[in-house]
């Protein structure tokens, strides 16, 4: 039968002599596969539509049991803006859609995973980009449901500001209450407040932010091993190896 659906092309690869393997999150199929045949040839109507990033409403022949499905039509709801001149903007970029390609998961459709990712593309250019990236793995994390509760020390509720965030544990604890942790994370007072922000404003309102070395380096670094303890799939995106 034939299916409908809307996302966000992740990554292409060559299947054959003319033919184009596409991985696509869409919010209805969730991750699947689609071969796009004769996309490699010149006169195929989907020339220059499946490029990683793209905004797509795709049709496709859907058959249970299947890996793969054969892509029949597209149409762009809007091309990705990729930085080609800035190494920092196509490595933040490619590695946002590399992390959702690790962390999603064939049969396990979201919608909030697709919006996630579709604001982060529409976004770019930034003044940021690595600063950028982490406030959408922030975002990615609250719609995967493993977003740390920052608001409090796990332990009496006081204020974290002067305490410290232990990833294993996915908890923050006050001053008096720290335990002891090989990846805990020192929180204050910027940190938290970045944080605050990426859950309360949407990415576009977010774009103007830069960030000194420190913060970019310790925000990533709670990020980091957030996603590595709690997070199915999740490994460094080799993207960032580019920078």
């Amino acid at each position: 039968m034939l299916v409908k659906d809307e996302g966000i092309v992740l990554k292409t690869a060559r299947s054959g002599e003319t033919s184009k393997e596409v991985t696509f999150l869409g919010k209805q199929g969730g991750k699947i596969r689609l071969i796009a045949k004769g996309a490699l040839g010149g006169k195929s109507a989907f020339r220059g539509a499946l490029e990683p990033g793209n905004h797509l409403e795709a049709v496709y022949y859907f058959k249970e049991g299947r890996s793969r499905y054969y892509l029949k039509e597209v149409f762009v709801v809007a091309t990705a803006t990729i930085d080609r001149r800035s190494l920092q903007g196509m490595a933040a970029t490619l590695a946002a859609l590399e992390l959702l390609d690790r962390v999603c998961y064939a049969g396990s459709p979201d919608p909030s995973l697709v919006d996630v990712a579709l604001d982060f593309v529409r976004c770019q250019p930034v003044a940021d980009p690595l600063f950028f990236f982490l406030a959408f793995e922030i975002k990615l994390l609250e719609a995967l449901g493993a977003l740390p509760d920052l608001s409090g020390c796990v332990r009496c509720g006081a204020d974290v500001e002067g305490g410290s965030y232990d990833p294993e544990e996915a908890a923050c604890f006050c001053a008096n209450h720290e335990v002891p942790s090989p990846q805990a994370q020192s929180l204050y007072r910027d940190l938290l407040t970045f944080a605050s922000r990426c859950l309360r404003e949407p990415l576009e309102g977010l774009k103007p932010e830069r960030a000194d070395r420190k913060l970019r380096k310790d925000l990533g670094k709670l990020i980091h091993w957030t996603y590595t303890y709690h997070v199915q799939g999740y490994t460094l995106p080799e993207s960032l190896k580019l920078l």
